[in-house]
């Protein structure tokens, strides 16, 4: 007996037999209830049930017809989301011809684009009107008329008054088009809020595509019909004669109020009329259900029930295998991936065949073992990256063209014979050569940096006679915060070489230290020739770029280590507690300043 239980457990794993159960109990219990309930539904009884089920059919249509009507009103929101066509909305009376032909244009190309990105089958055209009635764009190059016969339409006004909210009408026809082939039209007030002078108008017409499409999904019987009824109960459409609707005055009377449902017509004309109002669209929705074809199916119901049963028990095993192993092998699949992932394979992932909780969690699996890589991988690219900047650090320790120029100025001062101020600098020099090989710390205290800076000035003052002032400005408890080491050196050298080294007459070099609240900043400013606006947004926009994305080049010719590898260095190793900025104004001068956290980590 233990052998026999063992063997059925390995045939069917735990889950499979419970679906298998829970199978079998659902179809015996829903096939009991449907043929108990057979013998005794009375004719009253399935009426009822046809009337609520002609309703709920009433509601999804209206609902289908609703969740189109919202997409479609979203596509005419399209200039809401950049505040750059809504500002030129404003603009638009005093633009020159040009600006306005470009503006008209390109309001076209937007709301072409949004037409186009999800083809609407039953779209037509769009026209793009001003408040002044002037046709702004149109997609098939029509017109419903002039301005004046715009401005004096219905829907026009119509759509003015609503003042944002959309509204649907059914249409006239358009010039140099059929009227047959439009249905219904949208349209919206768009504007400024500030400004309800200036304001455009965004039409949209469109065929019965849609309703024919909600009336082929709505499954109704054979003889059965859906009218869709404006406001004052004016036929839009007939799934049964196109656009005549065909019903008797006396039934279009009766319908009144949001919803409802009632029986017109007598003997075999007898109809189930079932309606509903929407609070979009203000449209009513009417279902025709004729009375005979509603009954036909109940002397069918008990034959049903009787096959139903025997086929539900004959194919119930089968598909409860299949069903089962189709929820049990996703599973399966999964736990062994999980296992490649436990020996270090972060390759693999889980195939997804399907949509519903699995697949989900399979996706969301996937999507962990992505970001999972991706934070593996960047961490070993942000050190890679750490150690190409300080080995660009090292290389620039020693500038060929500073090196270069110091030595030739020492030279031209030694056959001068200037014996006091070759001291100075090449004391200077041999303090800056002293500093950036003895000092291997990779952090420093701003006094050491000072020191080098002080160094670094002493020369280019020599070297340039006098043009550079300096000037400091540190507040007493600040000389011992620790910054990375070659902070100061390349933001002063910017200012000297691109800045006051290209000014006529002298310059001056500002370097502050202050604390507000928990943040430190240091400022490097000068008033040399500062940098261009497009230089500037250049520079700022390299910064801005992800580090690891960036191909840092390692050049001693560069100039120095520079801004960006000072940005570098304090983002890769402080991240959130680090913050640059750069403010220059051409002719004026160039302002740098780092934000670092009092107590950095």
């Amino acid at each position: 007996m233990e052998s026999l239980r063992k063997k059925l457990e390995a045939l069917f794993p735990r889950i499979r037999t419970m679906l298998l159960l829970s199978y079998f109990v659902i179809i015996l219990f829903c096939i009991t209830l449907i043929g108990t309930a057979s013998f005794y539904i009375s004719y009253n009884s399935m009426a009822e049930r046809v009337e609520t089920a002609s309703s709920q059919i009433v509601r999804q249509i209206e609902f289908n017809m609703d969740n189109d009507f919202h997409n479609k009103r979203n596509l005419l929101l399209a200039p809401y989301y950049n505040q750059e066509y809504i500002d030129n909305i404003n603009a638009y009376p005093a633009m020159d011809s040009q600006n306005k032909f470009l503006f008209r244009q390109k309001l076209g190309d937007l709301f072409l684009k949004s037409f186009n990105i999800t083809p609407i089958p039953d779209f037509i055209r769009f026209q793009i009107y001003y408040s002044n009635g002037e046709l702004l764009n149109s997609s098939d190059n029509t017109s419903s008329g002039s301005a004046n016969q715009v401005l004096n339409a219905e829907w026009f006004k119509q759509t003015i008054a609503k003042d944002g909210i959309v509204n649907f009408f059914s249409s006239p026809p358009v010039n140099g088009q059929e009227e047959s082939k439009t249905a219904y039209s949208t349209s919206i007030l768009i504007r400024d809020f500030s400004n309800p002078i200036g304001f455009i108008v965004v039409r949209a017409d469109y065929t019965d595509g849609l309703f024919k499409g909600i009336g082929q999904r709505a499954d109704l019987t054979k003889n059965s019909r859906f009218l869709i009824l404006n406001d004052i109960n004016n036929p839009i459409f007939d799934s049964a004669d196109g656009r005549e609707a065909d019903i008797d005055v006396q039934a279009l009377s009766q319908i009144k109020g949001d919803s409802g449902k009632f029986w017109t017509g007598s003997s075999d004309q007898t109809m189930l009329v079932s309606y509903t109002r929407s609070t979009y669209s203000n449209w009513k929705t009417v279902l025709i259900m004729p009375k005979k074809e509603i009954f036909s199916s109940l002397d069918r119901i008990k034959t049903t029930a009787i096959w139903t049963a025997l086929a539900a028990f004959l194919v119930t095993a089968i598909l409860s295998l299949l069903f089962g192993r189709s929820i049990t092998n996703p599973i399966l699949n999964l736990y062994k991936t999980v296992n490649h992932i436990k020996r270090g394979d972060f390759s693999v992932r889980v195939d997804i065949k399907r949509k519903d909780e699995i697949g989900r969690i399979a996706m969301n699996f996937n999507a962990m073992q992505d970001e999972l890589q991706k934070q593996i991988e960047t961490k070993y690219v942000y050190q890679i990256k750490l150690q190409q900047m300080e080995l660009a650090m090292l290389y620039s320790q020693i500038n060929p063209h500073f090196l270069y120029n110091t030595l030739d100025s020492i030279k031209a001062m030694a056959d001068y014979h200037d014996v006091e101020e070759i001291g100075q600098m090449a004391q200077s020099l041999a303090d800056m050569f002293r500093y950036n090989t003895k000092n291997t710390d990779e952090t420093v205290t701003l006094q050491e940096e000072l020191v080098q800076i002080d160094a670094y000035i002493n020369i280019q003052s020599i070297r340039f006679e006098g043009k550079i002032d300096y000037q400091l400005e540190i507040e007493d408890d600040l000389y011992n915060f620790p910054m990375l080491k070659m902070t100061l050196q390349p933001l002063v050298e910017n200012a000297v070489f691109h800045g006051i080294e290209r000014k006529r007459g002298k310059g001056m070099i500002h370097l502050k230290a202050w604390k507000e609240g928990d943040s430190v900043y240091i400022q490097v400013r000068d008033d040399g020739v500062g940098i261009s606006e497009k230089r500037l947004e250049q520079i700022l926009a390299s910064l801005r770029q992800p580090l690891y994305q960036e191909e840092y080049k390692l050049s001693a010719a560069s100039g120095g280590i520079g801004v960006q590898n000072v940005y570098a260095r304090y983002t890769i190793r402080y991240g959130e507690q680090f913050h640059f900025s750069i403010e220059s104004k051409k002719g004026v001068g160039t302002r740098v300043i780092l934000k670092l956290a009092s107590h950095l980590n």
